[in-house]
């Protein structure tokens, strides 16, 4: 008897070692389960989640200081409209361009209710849209196209190579030199190839490169309109040897 004690106490207390392991561990993983639950209760939405996640600790600087412009979607968890709109919301993030932000504020989550309340948002999804740090309403289709066609228009810093160069990124810049160069006719020629393409490649081609096809007719359009605006060489050559006919 007093040798199975012996052999017991050492087997007792590992027994009880592990308890208070496994103890500790469960309650580690409540802990962080809970918080995680609280910060985000998508359970879909993950750290490869195209959308930003604005929370009180970045939600001013991101829409207010950021110098960018963008588009915050607020939204609740329970919401039927909320959730069949986050793929359109996503597919949005993944092609936006570099200059913009696309985010999300997650009013079910307790540390965002603040953001939520101050903004005045009382329906789901509601969108608002920042430009230059002003909030405005967005009214409009919540159709994906729609709102690609906004974001382009409103809210992408467009590359503007005529009137400021820094506007424009080292591929774009250079895409411009090429065709600066040019007549008319062949760029407006270009331009219809790449809508042309654009409308095609709708999904079979990957966001980065309709971002880029995109980019590109819009430098052609800003080329395009400067050479109607401003007569070229070739045309004031014209013009002068027309007239130097006509005194002839």
């Amino acid at each position: 008897i007093i040798i199975m004690t012996l052999e017991q106490k050492p087997y007792r207390a590992f027994r009880m070692l592990l308890y208070a392991t496994a103890l500790l561990i469960a309650t580690i993983v409540a802990v962080t389960a809970s918080t995680i639950e609280k910060e985000n209760p998508w359970s879909s939405t993950t750290s490869t989640d195209p959308v930003l996640r604005l929370t009180v600790s970045n939600f001013q600087s991101t829409v207010f200081h950021s110098g960018k412009n963008g588009m915050v979607k607020f939204y609740q968890s329970w919401c039927g409209h909320s959730k069949r709109f986050k793929p359109i919301w996503d597919q949005l993030a993944l092609e936006a361009h570099p200059s913009i932000f696309i985010a999300n504020v997650d009013c079910g989550a307790s540390a965002q209710n603040e953001i939520c309340r101050s903004s005045y948002i009382t329906t789901y999804p509601t969108l608002r849209y920042y430009v230059n740090g002003t909030e405005y309403d967005y009214t409009g289709s919540l159709a994906v196209e729609t709102l690609r066609e906004f974001i382009a228009t409103t809210l992408v810093e467009t590359c503007n190579p005529i009137l400021d160069g820094n506007t424009c990124s080292d591929r774009a810049k250079r895409y411009a030199n090429k065709w600066d160069g040019k007549d008319v006719v062949k760029i407006v020629g270009e331009i219809e190839r790449l809508e042309k393409m654009m409308e095609k490649s709708e999904s079979s081609t990957t966001a980065e490169l309709r971002s880029w096809m995109r980019e590109r007719r819009d430098v052609l359009k800003i080329i395009h309109g400067a050479k109607v605006a401003t007569p070229t060489e070739a045309m004031q050559d014209r013009k002068a040897r027309d007239g130097n006919s006509e005194e002839l």
